[in-house]
């Protein structure tokens, strides 16, 4: 027996996230960061009134970082997105 479930967004597997693929995470609190690539690893900005400089933290790999974000603490109703383009991203990333 399965449950049947009505799903009203699409959904993309962790593995077929590249490290090109443009990323965001809505935390458990409603904030919001996005994936960036940095000389030591990928890292995240967030949109709240300062940057993520104090609590940063690296990953090799977007998926890996996506996984970290996802186990992080109690943020477990914490979400990842894969948008299509840098404008749908900043349009995600500025709405509340």
């Amino acid at each position: 027996m399965k449950r049947i479930i009505h799903v009203d967004e699409e959904v993309v597997s962790l593995y077929n996230i590249t490290n090109t693929s443009i990323v965001g995470i809505q935390w458990e609190s409603g904030d919001k960061c996005f994936i960036i690539d940095t000389p030591e690893g990928f890292c995240s900005v967030s949109n709240r009134c300062r940057p993520n400089t104090w609590h940063v933290w690296y990953a090799k790999t977007v998926q890996e970082y996506i996984e970290r974000s996802l186990k992080q603490g109690n943020n477990t109703n914490s979400k990842a997105f894969v948008f299509e383009t840098v404008l749908e991203l900043y349009e995600w990333m500025s709405k509340q």
